[in-house]
């Protein structure tokens, strides 16, 4: 199959890539290109093979068939220390008998360099992760967010022409993710070279790349920009792992040319869906719903609150649409009346925000 288009030129490219062990295929048939300069994430659960395919540009593992290049050069035969990639792993993998300017150059030991050029660059880098002063310190006096930033400055340090990143920040806890974060796309930003990042984690991924691989099974679901991903899911599977869905059963009442209409109102159609009488399954997203009738939204549902959740700066009502429990969220404003449990409620949303993701 074609691979997803890159807007800039690619640092990487692979072409119908598989991977199997014994009778289990990781990959299926993987081709992509990631763009020179990108900030590339690879997103997905447990096992749907981010990790492979991440090993594979390493030259960890080799693929069982395909081709894969890194700035115009085939990659096959060439092992993981020969190739112009570095890997930060989830581990972080300081070495405890080392201080930090000591982890930081390791890497350099082996590439000829002259001492003094070694130095500048091992300072060069502990300023590019804001360790100034820390070059002494031994690696055991080391916090969680600094062991991340020795491990980013060692994998630099070399001048990779990518970077990959396999879930370097889950080890942190949430308040230091999110700072390291932001922390780790202005360095990308900086350093202008391709960072290859593998998560499970979604806000994450959203949050921090330029473009998004969600995988699922050792396949490719969807390549796109992180708003094209969550406004735009191509398969049922991206809709429902990025970000929170709702989902309404529906029927479907008429079927024109290209589309469908429920409750009167004519939604997108998708290829598999059937005609009148048939049940659909619409998919919305908790804040593109209202709660009450809003008059810019053309589809209004009759519901009931079953639940109302304060959540500081937004408050989450669950609702009852035709046996459907939903939710929806919206911003808590002093003085807004809440809700009762139990009371009747009407539901306003647009149609343009329905996505159609099944249909028997």
């Amino acid at each position: 199959m074609p691979a997803p288009e890159t807007t800039v030129a690619p640092m990487i490219s692979l072409r119908n890539v598989q991977k199997r062990f014994g009778d289990h295929f990781a990959l299926h048939d993987i081709s992509l290109d990631i763009g020179a300069g990108e900030f590339f994430s690879l997103l997905g659960p447990s096992g749907c093979g981010k990790t492979t395919l991440l090993r594979i540009l390493a030259g960890i593992e080799q693929p069982t068939s395909g081709s894969l290049s890194i700035g115009g050069d085939a990659m096959a035969g060439v092992p993981a220390n020969r190739r112009p990639t570095n890997m930060v792993f989830q581990s972080y993998a300081i070495f405890p008998h080392l201080n930090v300017e000591e982890n930081i150059g390791y890497g350099l030991r082996n590439m000829s360099i002259p001492r003094t050029e070694a130095a500048a660059r091992v300072a060069e880098a502990l300023a590019l992760v804001k360790l100034d002063g820390l070059g002494r310190r031994n690696a055991d006096q080391l916090s969680g967010g600094q062991r991340q930033r020795v491990a980013l400055a060692r994998a630099l340090v070399c001048r990779p022409k990518v970077l990959l990143l396999d879930e370097p920040l889950s080890a942190l806890d949430k308040n230091l993710r999110q700072d390291m974060q932001s922390e780790l796309r202005a360095l990308q930003r900086a350093v202008g070279i391709t960072f290859v990042f593998v998560t499970h984690d979604q806000e994450e991924a959203l949050a921090m790349s330029d473009r998004i691989a969600v995988m699922n099974g050792g396949r490719i679901e969807q390549v796109g920009q992180p708003a094209e991903i969550y406004d735009q899911p191509a398969t049922a599977f991206v809709a429902s792992f990025v970000g929170t869905l709702n989902r309404l059963t529906a029927r479907v009442t008429e079927r024109g040319a290209g589309h469908l209409t429920v409750a009167g109102v004519p939604l997108h159609l998708p290829a598999a869906a059937s005609g009148p009488g048939a049940e659909v399954t619409l998919a919305v997203r908790p804040e593109t719903l209202r709660l009450g009738r809003d008059p810019e939204c053309d589809l209004v549902l009759p519901a009931r609150v079953v639940e109302v959740q304060f959540l500081g700066s937004i408050v989450r009502t669950r609702v009852d649409v035709g046996g459907d429990v939903i939710s929806l969220d919206s911003f808590n404003r002093p003085g807004s009346p809440v809700p009762a449990i139990g009371s009747s409620a009407e539901v306003s949303l647009r149609s343009k925000d329905v996505i159609v993701t099944q249909a028997p």
